[in-house]
């Protein structure tokens, strides 16, 4: 998310022609943009960490449900790579980054899900953010429209970084917690009482 992000505003800092309710942020990849190889490069390297993220999530997996919601994550991060390489203007460039946000909700969605059933109730929060998402984006088209492909890139943007943040932090304690547990040798100790 941080490398997005820093993408995107350094894009907007380039490019002062943009109009947040008139264009998208693809247009920071289009050849009329100033540095277009920036945003370009930008999402793929997002991409990267996101692949990354996804095979975290795949180690970390207790359940197929979890390891399913790591693949959907994994093809996510190769739409989002596939922005860049199809840059807006290119024939392929709205398949690619509509289906980037598709597989990143579905994955996020499943990745709630699959966490909740393990107890974990900030799963529930991300899998009704994120699997309700495309219908609401849908909801907010056809009876007030959106403004511009911006702002319904950024709302997109904001729900997959909640869940991102919300997913993370659950991974982050539950780590901290089984490494309270291990020995200096990484072994599994019980805990006695009184320490």
């Amino acid at each position: 998310m941080a490398v997005a992000l820093a993408t995107i505003f350094a894009c907007w800092h380039l490019n002062p022609w943009f109009d947040f309710w008139r264009d998208a942020f693809s247009d920071f990849g289009a050849p009329k943009a100033c540095c277009p190889w920036l945003y370009n490069y930008g999402l793929m390297a997002s991409a990267l960490f996101l692949m990354m993220y996804s095979l975290f999530i795949l180690r970390e997996a207790r359940g197929r449900l979890e390891s399913f919601a790591s693949g959907l994550l994994f093809t996510a991060s190769i739409f989002l790579a596939l922005i860049g390489v199809f840059p807006g203007g290119t024939r392929p460039h709205t398949f690619v980054s509509t289906w980037f946000f598709v597989q990143a909700f579905m994955g996020l969605a499943a990745l709630g899900a699959a966490l909740f059933v393990e107890g974990y109730l900030g799963g529930l929060v991300v899998a009704l953010l994120a699997g309700s998402a495309p219908v609401l984006a849908i909801l907010v088209d056809v009876t007030v429209g959106w403004p511009s492909a911006a702002a319904a890139e950024a709302a997109g943007i904001a729900i997959i970084g909640a869940s991102v943040l919300v997913i993370t932090l659950h991974y982050l304690s539950a780590r901290s917690a089984a490494s309270a547990f291990k020995g200096t040798d990484g072994k599994l100790i019980a805990r006695e009482s009184g320490t």
